[in-house]
C-alpha cells in the first residue's frame, strides 16, 4: 500500500510537467535548420559589412563594431528562432526559462564569436594588401 501512495506523487508531478505533447521530430529538426541558418546569414552578414568597410581608416575593433550593429536584426532573428526550437522541445515552464537563457547564451556567444573572427578577418585582408 506504501508503495502505490509513494507513486501518486510522483504521478502527479510527470503529469503537471507534460503540459504538453512531445514535439514532431520533423518540426524540431526544421526549427534546428532554420535556426543554423540564420547564424550563418548573420556571420556573413558581418563578413560582408567588413568587407565594404575595409578601405576606410577605422581600426580593425571598430570596423568589426560597425559591422556587427549593422547585422544586429540578424542576430536578434537568430536568438529568437533558437528560442522556438529549443521551447518546441520543452514542456514545462522551468524549461521554457532554460530556452530563453539559452538563447540568450547562444546569441552572446554568437556575437563573440563573430567579433573575434572579424578582427583577425580584417586585420589579414589589410596586412595582405599592403604586400601586394
Amino acid at each position: 500500500m506504501k508503495s502505490v501512495l509513494a507513486l501518486i506523487p510522483v504521478t502527479l508531478l510527470a503529469a503537471a510537467c507534460a503540459s504538453r505533447a512531445p514535439a514532431d521530430p520533423q518540426a524540431v529538426s526544421e526549427a534546428n535548420e532554420q535556426w543554423q541558418s540564420l547564424r550563418a546569414a548573420y556571420t556573413m552578414c558581418a563578413k560582408d559589412q567588413a568587407d565594404a568597410g575595409m578601405a576606410g581608416s577605422a581600426s580593425a575593433q571598430d570596423l568589426t563594431s560597425a559591422a556587427l550593429k549593422a547585422c544586429r536584426p540578424r542576430l536578434d532573428a537568430m536568438r529568437a528562432a533558437f528560442r522556438d526550437y529549443l521551447d518546441a522541445q520543452m514542456v514545462s515552464s522551468h524549461g521554457h526559462d532554460g530556452a530563453r537563457q539559452a538563447a540568450d547564451r547562444v546569441s552572446h556567444d554568437t556575437e563573440a564569436k563573430t567579433r573575434s573572427y572579424l578582427v583577425r578577418y580584417v586585420e589579414r585582408e589589410r596586412y595582405t594588401a599592403k604586400l601586394q
